[in-house]
């Protein structure tokens, strides 16, 4: 039982990071290098998609598909 605690653990933190990758590396950079949108997917099913909106603010969105 405590192997199903460990794994929902780990679940979460990938989780958690994925979003934090995106949010913060793959956001910086976009603004670096002066994109106006980008993408990238972990080949796992989890996406990530970031668009500088006509103000100039950015938009995400993170998508994931999980397996039951």
């Amino acid at each position: 039982m405590s192997e199903d605690v460990i794994g929902k653990e780990d679940v979460n933190s990938k989780k958690t990071s994925w979003e934090a990758f995106v949010k913060q590396d793959v956001l910086n950079f976009m603004m670096a290098h002066n994109l106006q949108a980008i993408t990238v997917d972990d080949g796992a099913g989890k996406k990530g998609v970031i668009k500088r909106t006509s103000k100039g603010d950015f938009s995400v969105q993170i998508t994931s598909n999980e397996i039951l």
